[in-house]
């Protein structure tokens, strides 16, 4: 029922008249002004095995869509082996002909993220943001990932850009997973879409995944293509098996390709192995039916489509290949398999020296080496080095490198763990500094988590490399760095090879308190559901012990499931988990957290309307906190009582009043040192935000941006809608409309995504009255139906003056009666529940859209 706001419809025209010039730099003419082209850089995209056979439709396609002025982002979706890289490699070769000159692009950059899918390890953008922003020219680079990813988000519209980004799919949640449904898990990436979206401009995205990219699916189709690739038709599939040397009539060519089912990767891996071992016989391919198809195919999250399973076909392939494989080149692909990203000369110099499966390389010559490297390439195994300098890295198809490394871990199992210790001690000790400070100085320490686990060194990568070095014991990277997606990665990895291995020696605490870190990743990330499960699994875990830690532990839970309960507009539950938490506390002995708690229920009681409960619950927990003299209180009992300034704001009842709560707020800020991270500080900001639009103060827009900016920082989505709406009503008071409604839109699709129905109530009351402000009365009913229906279903009574008084304004704007009641008959109703709460900052409303009711009807305060 909800109208979507939509990205701006402007488009700038991006036609061009180019003209080539010698060597590799073009001038592209864009009117009077001249702009020069700097060389493409897609050295980081992997070249395909073979030509690309086929596909003439889809290539048409794309270019169409690339130059129709329009059209800013394509995905091409298709399984892993199908030929997404093939295709991307010839449409890339084809615009960059001389004649085409890219059509006006002048920045072309390429990346790929593609992961192995047997195991998982790290991947996340930060290489990427760190290569593509000094490409474009940037030299002052921020340290902030989520500001990198603005960055480039701007960068696209001054200048036309072309990014093509290979092999999303390690960076997106599986498919599989309903509450994630192909989410993208990597932030900043997440943000530079968000941002790339809603700013026109003449740059293009090209990207390319094995899963949708559930950020796009409801942008406009005039801006976005998706393309769906298939398997190849076997007329195709018998001329790719010609090309590479397969003898024979088409008949038998394409006999092997229906025995492969057109999956590419599987025609191209045999066409080499018929080539290179058997002089291109086709009938060797019978061969391979001493190898079974197999039945799970990698054990990936990505293999869950039948196209997908499609990849079981090259699987039997490397089987057969395998066979014929010697020691040498099979102990090389096995340690390429230990990695999700091509193997780097100083991870191939550590693995080579003292990985023992890695013995049998370690006699080769230079000489021998290329032999090797050659014999690789020729067979379709490894990927060719780039530029005519000496290979700087080596790597092969994903599929590829899932089947050796998962063969290295069955028949090697002691090596295996071996290699990835290799591994594992030579990330932990790369970073320069003991505690690094930023999310790319963290890098090597999170990949090191995952070699660790692999390894089986369990204790030594979670105790000392992610919760000494990474988190801190104090949440560093989560509460200062908002890498919530981050370590939620690494450790839903280690708690999967944990119970993989049935560890017997991890003790129970360290289990939960890893299952305590995801779970409050999930609920920063806005995946409340989840984050539920696992933080009543938490509770049932520690209530296994009695002493006063665990039962901290236990209150600190129920605090953390009052917060998801609060978004979920599960208001009876929220006040349930409030009240278990503040008993867990007493007897934990824990004032600090029973003051938080004490909050919480005030707040619960705040959120059903009963202001005048909720104040004098406010006001023990505050005296109660004063009297223990103490310094330590945390700065989460600060966080909870700002909704006590936001409920003394509603029941202040003159201007006075309200500035001197602003002063008293203000000097409250000045003696804070924001010590606990990037939320405390935002959420900070918006309450002196809400404070100035109070007292009318001008330093209120100030406050929100500061507000909006740190919260961004924070990564914590659980707490951006709240940020986002209040912004929003801010400026459709000031009437600046673009502005509310950019917020609005920022704030939907958090509260879709999450089902945030108690910010769905605040949604539908600011954007009812935003649709009357830009005439829509119909919109503004709509919203107005549905949160009558949602603050009944949710027991959000704070809000239902607000709702009268939206009724109020549809009537006045139609000049009709709504249900009976005509604007008189609503105000009326909204007056009475504010003087039976003592919600007088709504009064305040009254007054100011409604002077002639204000006037005559004025509340005995």
């Amino acid at each position: 029922m909800f109208k979507k706001l939509l990205p701006s419809k402007t488009i700038i025209d991006n036609s061009t008249n180019v003209k080539n010039i010698k060597n590799s730099t073009i001038t592209i003419s864009l009117g009077e002004s001249q702009e020069e082209i700097i060389p493409p850089n897609l050295y980081h995209l992997s070249e395909p095995t073979t030509a690309l056979i086929g596909r003439q439709a889809e290539l048409k396609q794309l270019t169409e869509r690339f130059t129709d002025g329009k059209t800013r982002l394509a995905i091409i979706v298709a399984a892993g082996g199908i030929g997404k890289s093939a295709l991307t490699y010839e449409w890339l070769r084809e615009i960059g002909k001389p004649e085409h000159n890219y059509h006006g692009k002048t920045r072309i950059f390429g990346w790929s993220f593609y992961s192995q899918g047997s195991h998982n390890t790290f991947t996340n953008s930060q290489p990427f943001f760190s290569a593509v922003l000094p490409f474009l020219g940037i030299t002052e680079i921020p340290k902030d990932e989520i500001e990198k990813a603005r960055l480039l988000a701007r960068e696209c519209q001054k200048q036309p850009c072309l990014l093509i980004l290979d092999g999303l799919e390690p960076l997106q949640y599986a498919e599989n997973l309903p509450s994630m449904n192909g989410e993208l898990q990597d932030s900043a990436l997440k943000e530079f879409i968000l941002q790339f979206r809603r700013a026109a401009g003449q740059s293009f995205v090209l990207l390319s995944s094995r899963q949708p990219l559930v950020e796009l699916k409801k942008w406009q189709a005039e801006h976005f293509l998706n393309l769906p690739l298939a398997t190849l038709p076997h007329s195709d599939g018998a001329t790719l098996l010609a090309k590479l040397g397969v003898q024979g009539n088409d008949t038998e060519r394409q006999a092997i390709s229906q025995d492969l089912n057109g999956h590419a990767l599987s025609l191209v891996l045999m066409g080499h192995l018929l080539r290179e071992y058997h002089e291109g016989d086709p009938r060797y391919a019978n061969e391979l039916n001493r190898f079974p198809l197999y039945q799970r195919g990698t054990e990936g999250d990505f293999i869950n489509t039948d196209a997908e399973k499609d990849s079981r076909h090259a699987l039997r392939v490397l089987d057969y290949y395998d066979s014929l494989q010697d020691a040498v080149s099979r102990c090389f692909l096995q340690l390429l398999g230990l990695f999700d990203r091509p193997m780097q000369p100083d991870e191939k110099r550590e693995l080579i020296a003292k990985a023992e499966l890695a013995a049998p390389l370690r006699a080769l010559s230079d000489a021998e080496w290329k032999k090797l490297e050659q014999r690789l390439e020729n067979n379709g195994l490894l990927l060719g080095k780039k530029g005519s300098f000496g290979r700087l890295e080596w790597d092969t198809h994903p599929i590829i490198r899932s089947y050796f490394g998962e063969k290295f871990k069955e028949n090697y199992p002691e090596e295996f763990k071996q290699a990835h210790s290799v591994l594992f001690d030579y990330y932990q000790k790369l970073p320069e500094k003991e505690f690094p400070d930023t999310l790319e100085e963290m890098l090597p320490l999170y990949r090191a988590v995952v070699h660790g686990c692999l390894a089986g060194e369990y204790q030594q990568a979670i105790s000392e490399n992610y919760f000494r070095r990474i988190n801190r014991e104090y949440y560093y990277s989560q509460n200062y760095l908002g890498a919530y997606s981050n370590d939620l990665s690494i450790l839903k990895i280690a708690i999967s090879e944990i119970q993989k291995e049935e560890i017997l020696n991890i003790p129970e605490s360290a289990l939960t308190n890893i299952l305590a870190v995801i779970s409050s990743c999930l609920m920063s990330l806005g995946r409340l559901r989840d984050s539920i499960k696992y933080t009543k699994e938490i509770i049932k875990r520690y209530s296994n012990f009695n002493d006063d830690t665990t039962l901290h532990c236990i209150a600190i839970s129920y605090q953390n499931l009052v917060d998801m309960y609060f978004a979920l507009g599960k208001l009876n539950l929220a006040e349930e988990a409030a009240r278990r938490s503040i008993e867990y506390s007493k007897s934990s002995k824990n004032y600090d957290c029973e003051i938080i708690g004490c909050n919480y229920l005030a707040t619960t009681y705040y959120f059903y309307g009963k202001l005048k409960e909720s104040e004098i619950m406010f006001k023990e927990a505050i005296a109660n906190s004063f009297s223990t003299q103490r310094q330590d209180i945390s700065e989460y009992t600060q966080i909870i009582s700002d909704r006590f300034f936001c409920l003394q704001i509603e029941r202040s009842k003159n201007k006075s009043e309200r500035e001197k709560i602003l002063v008293n707020r203000l000097n409250n800020a000045c003696q804070k040192k924001y010590d606990d991270g990037l939320y405390p500080k935002a959420n900070e900001c918006l309450t002196l935000a809400l404070c100035c639009v109070a007292s009318e103060n001008k330093d209120a827009e100030l406050f929100f941006n500061r507000a909006i900016a740190e919260v961004q920082k924070s990564n914590a989505i659980i707490f951006n809608s709240e940020f986002y709406l209040s912004h929003a009503d801010f400026y459709l008071t000031q009437n600046q409309l673009e502005k509310a409604a950019a917020d609005l839109n920022s704030a939907y699709e958090i509260i879709e995504r999450c089902d945030m129905k108690l910010y769905q109530v605040d949604y539908c009351l600011i954007y009812g009255r935003y649709s009357l402000a830009i005439q829509d009365v119909d919109t503004a009913i709509n919203h107005y139906e549905e949160a009558q229906i949602l603050i009944q279903e949710t027991s959000y009574h704070l809000r239902d003056a607000e709702l009268d008084l939206l009724a109020a304004r549809i009537c006045r704007s139609t000049k009709q009666v709504l249900y009976s009641k005509n604007a008189n008959d609503y105000l009326q109703k909204a007056k009475k529940r504010i003087e039976e709460i003592g919600q007088w900052g709504l009064w305040r409303v009254i007054e100011r859209d409604f002077p002639d009711f204000a006037a005559s009807h004025r509340p005995t305060f």
